[in-house]
This record gives structure tokens, sequence and C-alpha cells, in this order.
């Protein structure tokens, strides 16, 4: 049996994050117009003879959005990733598939609920009370969504919704014993029960 699982899977472009990447290009070209019209506004303004103030900005800016743009835009981009290792699940963002942020750790053997978001069980995910809610999902329409709940280190409740996949629904099975089993959609479309 492995004792190691990853799982990637990138946020479904839908309501307003889907122009996130065009609005953080956007700013890059934006922002630096209206500064540029704001300081030769002044300069007309306050009659001063200061205009090579503002045709300083122009290769400014052109240099800054050159070289820091393109990282920025990255962050438009968000995948999310999990991965089961001796027990520990820990999952990260991963931003234009360039820069990888953990986001936060847990055990397994401490979660009080595994179980997939359908029927009852997403009834009592719905309604529960939670200080934390991590969504590590492509969007919830996705097939195969599970949550999961535990008592943070400070004593909070939390939530986490992932996408489960055959692999890491066994390595949850063998940590916590309370994980609740059900019929997965593998990538194919086709069913699989574990």
């Amino acid at each position: 049996m492995d004792f190691l699982c990853e799982h990637v899977v990138p946020r479904k472009k839908e309501g307003l994050y889907r122009f996130a990447k065009t609005a953080i290009i956007a700013s890059w070209i934006i922002v630096p117009l209206f500064i540029i019209l704001v300081c030769m506004a002044l300069i007309n303004i306050f009659e001063l003879d200061f205009l090579w103030i503002s045709l300083f900005f122009i290769p400014l800016f052109a240099w800054l959005g050159a070289k820091i743009g393109p990282i920025t835009a990255a962050y438009g981009e968000v995948a999310y990733e999990y991965s089961i290792s001796v027990g520990d699940m820990e999952f990260a963002k991963i931003y234009g598939d360039r820069f990888r942020r953990k986001w936060f750790c847990l055990k397994v053997s401490e979660m009080e609920v595994i179980a997939p978001y359908t029927g009852a069980y997403a009834d009592k995910a719905d309604n529960g009370t939670y200080d934390r809610i991590y969504k590590a999902i492509s969007s919830f329409s996705a097939p195969n969504i599970y949550y999961g709940t535990w008592k943070d280190e400070d004593g909070k409740s939390c939530i986490v919704f992932f996408e489960m996949i055959p692999k890491s629904l066994k390595l949850c099975r063998s940590y916590n014993h309370n994980t609740v089993m059900s019929t997965l959609v593998v990538r194919d479309g086709t069913d699989r029960g574990e």
C-alpha cells in the first residue's frame, strides 16, 4: 500500500473569479496611466514647469509592468493541492503553476468527520457552525466532494471541502476509521467504489 497521495485541482473560472487575471493585468495599465494623468493635471493646475516629472513615470511603470506584471498575474489563477503522507493532510495553494504556498496542515486521525458532501452528510455540513471554512475544490458542482471537520490548536471548529480520489479515500480510511466510504467517479467517467 502506498503511504503518499497528492492531488491538485485548478479552481474553476466562474463568478467574479473569471475576471481576476484580466483585472490584475489591466491594473498594470490603468493605474500607471491614471497616475501620469494626475501628475500632468497637477502641473497644469499649479502652472509648474516640471513636465519631466510625469514623463519620468512612463519608463518606470513600463519597466515595473514588464518585470512584476507577469508575477502578479499568476495570482489570478489558483489551484489547490492536498497531500496525505504518514497521517498528515497538508493543503497548499498553487498560483499560476509558479508559486506554491502552504495553506494549512492537519492530522487525518484527529478529524471528527470525513464524509461525502451529498445527501444527509451535506445537510450536516451546511447546518454546522464553523469558525474557519476552507474550500480546496474546483467548484461545488465538481464530483467527489468530501468534507472534513476538526478542531484546530486554538479550539476553533474548522471544516475543509476537498475533492476525493480513490487513493486518498483509502488512505483516509486507514488513518481514520470514521471515514464514510462512497462510490467515486474517476476521471474517465466510470464509477469506482472503494
